[in-house]
């Protein structure tokens, strides 16, 4: 490996020419690959190798670029490792993004370029101050930092303290996989891991309760752990993957000083597992615009509707700030899929030459004829589409399919500007702009509220589909609202909207008068008695007459 022990990035067209491009062979690599037989795993499976460290990591994006492997298990990478990027997409935004970002990187004159520390003996000045602060069992301790910084570590030598002096006192750790806690449980092996949907149903509250990696689990079940346990520590990483760790720190933390006693917030700085100013971690707070956003836009005020690939690099870093922060399931992924998809466009609204509100919007329907049918009948579920795939399998409406959408797929407004209507704003001009674009039809999909239901109808938005099952990250029935943007509607929107406003009384406990002539009802039954639903999708079809 490097003698400098900065971390590198590497460029590889092909598969079997990585190994060629390393100034010296390793055997010690994590390869990913959703090519057989090429990698120790597929790319979906990257949250099963965080918690441990490697000196060389493949990602084969040959075919798809997953940013949040990417963001993710650079983190596991070790002082003078290497990052490989297997692919050639010399049409991708993201990736030409990535490759002209290392490449300024490289540029730096050898003069002005920081030489590589030496990795600090653990544990770190720092780290010794925070694990004497966790002692204290009558605080909730929340850690949050980028990756690298010993989260993991300090919290197991914190368990391990806990469990010498204090022998008896029971201890849970729970994180989103067991090979997450990995370095925590190395640290403290006395201490008792359990998978966090297990301990959901065990509820001892008097056992302390250690969540590591906190930002891989759904926010309800930590809600539900603190409920239920007594919580202790809890670290979660502020950038790099699934969630992206920004916005469940914002939302958790706020939610924790409104319901819990004595919660005390903690971050770490220096680096442990690479050197200060590596090149690799520079590279990747750019990219991805994981650090704090510019203070100026290049627009004074107004609104503006574009696709991201289009943007000032100011003004796209401040409206995915604003993502981030306000969507908890935000990740890297999202803003690959902005830059890289034609469908996807995104609305700022400016003021005081900051963007202070973004709706990010995408095109969607009509589908090809060829694919309608297979729909409907539950045998294909193409990606993307939501709407139409949702609104034309689960309630049976063919015409959805055929129907040009657009879907609001996110929304956020900055805290210093909210409950002044400015979401509302961004909405009639997503609106004006859909129509203007030939689209039928404007809707959305969120977990449901009776608060988010309050706003969506406050802008003409109807409910149209209620899923009777609770979603796993949000713990919420999958709401689907949208209004119709022409002067023709379809022979069976008020059918449905009967019918979606029956279905939503009925999933919230206040059933009306009953729907059996209700044409939708009809369909959706025959759809089950030939085979194409479960019954369990159609539970309040069945439930009428």
């Amino acid at each position: 490996m490097l003698a400098t022990g900065y971390r590198q990035l590497i460029f590889a067209t092909h598969m079997n020419s990585w190994q060629q491009l390393l100034p010296a062979p390793t055997d010690l690599s994590l390869v990913l690959s959703d090519s057989p037989s090429q990698g120790d795993a597929t790319l979906s499976r990257y949250r099963d190798y965080l918690g441990h460290e490697y000196p060389c990591v493949v990602i084969d994006c040959t075919n798809s670029i997953h940013v949040d492997a990417i963001a993710a298990l650079a983190g596991t990478i070790t002082a003078g490792g290497y990052l490989v990027l297997v692919g050639n997409h010399p049409t991708s935004a993201i990736w030409q993004r990535f490759k002209s970002a290392w490449s300024e990187l490289q540029q730096t004159p050898q003069g002005q370029q920081p030489q590589a520390s030496e990795l600090p003996a653990l544990p770190t000045p720092q780290q010794r101050t925070l694990i004497q602060e966790l002692n204290n069992t009558a605080a909730v301790h929340i850690v949050t930092a980028p990756r690298g910084r010993g989260k993991s570590h300090v919290l197991g030598a914190a368990i391990a303290e806990l469990s010498e002096h204090q022998p008896d006192r029971r201890v849970v750790v729970t994180a989103p996989r067991k090979a997450n806690a990995r370095v925590l449980l190395n640290k403290a092996p006395k201490v008792q891991f359990v998978a966090w949907d297990k301990l959901l149903k065990e509820k001892k509250a008097d056992a302390l309760l250690v969540i590591d990696e906190a930002a891989g689990l759904p926010l309800w079940a930590i809600q539900q752990l603190c409920n239920d346990y007594t919580p202790w520590l809890m670290a979660t990483t502020v950038e790099g993957y699934e969630g992206c760790g920004r916005g469940f720190a914002i939302h958790f933390s706020q939610w924790a000083s409104e319901h819990l006693a004595n919660v005390q917030q903690h971050a770490l700085e220096q680096p442990i597992r690479w050197p200060i100013n590596d090149p690799l971690e520079r590279w990747l707070q750019q990219t991805l615009l994981l650090t704090k956003a510019p203070a100026d836009a290049s627009r004074n005020e107004g609104l503006l509707t574009t696709q991201a690939r289009h943007l000032p690099e100011a003004d796209l870093h401040q409206a995915f700030e604003l993502l981030l922060e306000a969507h908890y399931q935000s990740s890297p992924n999202d803003l690959a899929l902005l830059l890289d998809d034609s469908s996807q466009f995104i609305t700022l609204l400016y003021q005081e030459q900051r963007v202070i509100g973004v709706c990010w919007h995408a095109l969607e329907g009509p589908l090809q004829d060829d694919l309608c049918k297979p729909i409907l009948q539950g045998k294909r579920r193409p990606p993307g589409n939501l709407l139409p795939q949702a609104i034309g399998y689960y309630l049976q409406q063919p015409w959805a399919l055929k129907t040009r959408w657009c879907r609001i797929t996110r929304i956020a407004v900055h805290p210093d500007f909210r409950r002044r209507h400015y979401a509302s704003a961004l909405i009639a001009e997503v609106k004006a702009w859909a129509k203007h674009n030939q689209c039928e039809a404007l809707g959305t999909s969120f977990g449901y509220s009776p608060t988010l239901a309050k706003f969506w109808q406050h802008n003409s938005f109807t409910a149209i589909r209620t899923s009777n099952k609770r979603d796993r990250v949000s713990a919420r029935h999958q709401h689907i609202r949208a209004c119709w943007l022409t002067d023709t509607a379809p022979t069976n929107w008020h059918p449905l909207l009967d019918y979606a406003q029956a279905e939503l009384q009925w999933i919230n406990g206040t059933p009306g008068c009953s729907l059996s002539a209700n044409p939708i009802i009809q369909q959706i039954k025959k759809a089950v008695a030939n085979g194409y639903m479960p019954e369990a999708a159609a539970a309040f079809a069945l439930s009428q007459g």
